[in-house]
């Protein structure tokens, strides 16, 4: 009888209401998640409500399934992101939704380019980074979480253990310390329940987390039974580690990194978290510092520049410390001001703005050559994105200061190339991206806000081969 009267009333519903009233409702939460690419990755992004700059907030890493594979950067969306999008549940739990699309099966390559992405979001929780996914999603949450399982604070794959025929991709041991809460049909012909327990019995003997909810009866499709739940749902817990909590969004956003660390793929040096203070133009400007332990006296001096809407915090997680332990180099995390939009960047002579970053950073590294006695002669530029940009910017206007610059996705802003006769010879890298859309490698750039108006990548560096009467060859 209820389901008779639930089918009444979904007939009735759709009689009554107009489909394009109905695809109003589904585009309005799906334009929550403001579409985005970077370095060839498209995503969706849904921001926390309410943001606020003083706040840490957590991020969910959401990977779709096969059915969402593609580059229209819509069909990643699936039914749990409309429950996250929901006005309550944002309410509750203000966060960062990230949802990538992919082409193919999630690999390493696209956990780079995630946690590119979360490097440069403002005001980011580093302790509570999560990841859910269904079917290839949650198949690749078990795939992502064995490359870097120190990370993610916690993750829950739905129906992820691999179709019939998939060989074994799992080692419980690299992922026993990690919460795991795991969904499963127990009648899914897609993904045999059968290697979902297997794991599940195996890590139980390994000590490890994880909870198993088995939905008695149900097949595949399940991704909608995740967050919500369901009376058919029964769950096992490997041991005592396992937190109890039966409500989902209430287990998940009470998962951290053991002993508050923020997020690495490795064991990481101990660094600061909060912002140092320095003075310019009578405006009071943020950074951090990093110095290996016993760091000799004139050892150089690196700056490390964030991107466009980026957060020098999030830098400071992306491996730059843990070569200036091996390499013996102080490194500089400034962050951006806010523009006419407001938000984090770097004024390479752009249009956007009229923040003097290039004598912030160059008084900045002035103070820090003195302040620890740092080399003069061996004080450097690199950024990624816009901060790549603005390490041009710096060796072009102030090579005094900045004695070589290395850009990653970045180029000459269209002024800095426009005087470009003006440059003096300073060793310099570029890396880029050949399909990169953000920054296309062939210039084809928008010159709007003072970005785009320089060439493409090879013009620009054989200007510079020939300014630094570069000999060496060109290896690929």
């Amino acid at each position: 009888m209820t389901f008779l009267i639930r089918a009444l009333l979904l007939v009735t519903l759709s009689a009554v209401v107009p489909h394009a009233a109905l695809a109003q409702v589904d585009r309005e939460w799906v334009n929550i998640y403001e579409a985005k690419v970077r370095n060839g990755l498209p995503y969706r992004l849904m921001s926390p409500v309410g943001f606020d700059d003083n706040q840490r907030y957590p991020v969910i890493v959401s990977l779709h399934g096969a059915g969402g594979k593609g580059t229209d950067n819509r069909k990643q969306l699936k039914q749990w992101n409309q429950q996250l999008a929901g006005e309550q549940i944002r309410k509750d739990y203000p966060c960062y939704v990230l949802a990538p699309q992919s082409t193919g099966l999630w690999d390493e390559t696209h956990l780079r380019m995630i946690q590119a992405v979360i490097a440069e979001l403002p005001a980011v929780d580093k302790d509570r980074i999560y990841m859910m996914g269904h079917s290839m999603g949650g198949h690749g949450s078990n795939i992502l979480i064995q490359l870097a399982p120190k990370y993610f604070a916690a993750i829950a794959p739905s129906a992820g253990t691999g179709l019939k025929r998939t060989e074994e991709f799992i080692d419980p041991s690299k992922m026993k310390d990690v919460p795991i809460w795991a969904f499963h049909g127990d009648q899914d012909k897609v993904c045999p329940y059968n290697r979902n327990l297997k794991l599940f019995n195996e890590l139980k003997e390994l000590g490890g987390n994880m909870k198993l909810t088995t939905f008695k009866g149900d097949g595949h499709g399940i991704a909608g039974k995740m967050i919500p739940g369901a009376d058919n749902g029964n769950t096992l817990m490997t041991g005592e580690r396992c937190d109890p909590e039966p409500d989902f969004l209430k287990w998940l956003f009470a998962q951290r990194l053991p002993g508050k660390q923020a997020a690495a793929e490795e064991e990481r040096t101990e660094v600061p978290s909060d912002f140092l203070k320095f003075n310019h133009g009578e405006v009071e400007r943020r950074y951090l510092i990093y110095r290996p332990k016993d760091l000799p006296d004139n050892a150089p001096l690196v700056f490390f520049l964030h991107g466009y809407r980026g957060d020098a915090r999030g830098y400071m997680e992306l491996g730059m410390n843990r070569v200036a332990d091996t390499n013996g180099f102080a490194v500089c995390y400034p962050q951006g001001e806010k523009d006419r939009k407001g938000i984090p960047h770097w004024n390479a002579r752009l249009k956007i703005s009229k923040v003097d970053d290039i004598g912030f950073l160059s008084a900045l590294a002035v103070h820090l050559q003195s302040t620890y006695k740092l080399d003069p002669k061996k004080t450097f530029a690199c950024g990624i994105s816009n901060g790549g940009f603005m390490s041009y910017t710096l060796v072009a206007e102030k090579p005094e200061v900045f004695k070589a610059a290395a850009s990653v996705i970045g180029t000459m802003s269209g002024l800095t190339w426009k005087h470009r006769d003006q440059i003096k010879p300073v060793p310099i890298l570029q890396i880029s991206g050949l399909n990169d859309e953000i920054v296309p490698y062939d210039g084809s750039m928008s010159p709007r806000g003072g970005w785009g108006g320089a060439p493409n990548q090879d013009i620009i560096m054989e200007f510079w081969k020939i300014l630094n009467q570069t000999k060496t060859e060109e290896v690929v």
